[in-house]
């Protein structure tokens, strides 16, 4: 297809209903499209307006690309500063953990956890192509959107270094048809994300092909179960988290689950926002912790499940917040029992996910 053919149909109709600044209806994600339909190189990268590069961010992902010619797209790590000024190497500590250790695909991990904004990562403008344009409907989490789209089908090529400085500030941000301040941002992400989950048609394992084992099948449809309940129950999309796991659960009878589903397991209360809404003793954290003391779980998956509560109630008191600390026992005794809760509390238990964790 020609480049000034591609220029008029990719992306349809975004060139009338908004300028390439994105301030009319389509907002951020139009003007990216606009960009992308007008680019000209072989690779795209975006920089947002408040953010900064490291001086050697291109070179790196350019060579990342060279290196890995079946990679679709090169990702790096990213630290977060404050300030209007060029950050000081001591302003540069709050860095975001990419899971490498972690040995699952990595559209699940992004999955739980989105570890790469858009300036952290760069595509090839042909397979940009293929994907499709942003999704205007969404004014925020249009970047977490697209990684996943882009990494369903493909792994990337990881940079082993810090390619963007994200700068984080107080300011109205987000289109004018649905604007907030920084600081209430976190619950405009909880709403955008859960809409991408809930639309989602790709959690879970990749296509199941090959002459495998009914054995290896059976257990490749649990991991399935187990791993979208525990994703949409990060995202608080409750009712789709309740029905995957309700399939998990009657599948694991009369067998143990196996280390695997433990691991996934102990992320059920790892959402990146936190899990306030739970905690605080009506809806939805009464309603949760019924049908979750409902499902009747072995005490194994009980502790896994339970184990992110650990740090958050010791990071509670540390904080002298033992009002919050107690709001999260109090839904734990509920959702998993006392002897889970106990058990949990005074050990190191987590299920074996430290093997999974980050590292810098």
């Amino acid at each position: 297809m020609a480049r000034q053919t591609i220029r008029e149909v990719w992306p349809p109709n975004t060139s009338r209903r908004s300028t390439i600044c994105g301030r009319r209806i389509g907002g951020k994600a139009a003007a990216l499209n606009l960009g992308i339909a007008a680019s000209r190189g072989d690779a795209i990268i975006v920089l947002d307006d408040d953010d900064l590069f490291p001086p050697w961010t291109l070179e790196k992902h350019a060579a990342a690309l060279s290196r890995n010619p079946a990679a679709d797209f090169s990702y790096g790590r990213f630290v977060r500063f404050r300030g209007k000024a060029l950050p000081k190497p001591s302003d540069l500590w709050d860095e975001e953990l990419v899971p490498t250790r972690d040995p699952r695909r990595l559209v699940v991990k992004l999955m739980e956890k989105c570890f790469l904004p858009n300036p952290a990562w760069a595509v090839r403008r042909e397979a940009q192509l293929r994907v499709g344009p942003y999704d205007q409907s969404m004014y925020r989490s249009q970047d977490y959107d697209m990684i996943m789209r882009l990494a369903r089908t493909n792994e990337g090529a990881f940079v082993d270094d810090r390619v963007l400085y994200q700068r984080t500030h107080m300011s109205l941000r987000g289109p004018a048809a649905d604007r907030t301040y920084t600081k209430h941002a976190v619950d405009k992400w909880i709403k955008y994300d859960a809409l991408i989950f809930r639309r989602s048609s790709a959690i879970g394992s990749p296509p199941i092909s090959g002459p495998f084992s009914t054995a290896i099948l059976l257990a490749n449809i649990r991991l399935r179960f187990s791993r979208r309940g525990v994703i949409l129950f990060q995202r608080k999309v409750y009712d789709g988290a309740k029905s995957a796991l309700d399939q998990y659960r009657r599948s694991l009878d009369p067998r143990s689950a196996s280390s695997a589903e433990l691991r996934i397991a102990s992320g059920l209360l790892g959402c990146r926002y936190g899990i306030g809404d739970l905690a605080g003793g009506g809806s939805p954290g009464k309603e949760v912790a019924g049908w979750l003391r409902a499902m009747h779980w072995p005490l194994s998956m009980r502790m896994s499940f339970a184990t992110q509560l650990r740090w958050r109630v010791w990071s509670a008191l540390t904080s002298a917040d033992a009002r919050y600390a107690g709001r999260l026992l109090e839904f734990r005794a509920p959702a998993f029992g006392i002897a889970a809760t106990l058990a949990v509390m005074g050990s190191k238990y987590n299920a074996g996910a430290s093997a999974w964790r980050g590292s810098k």
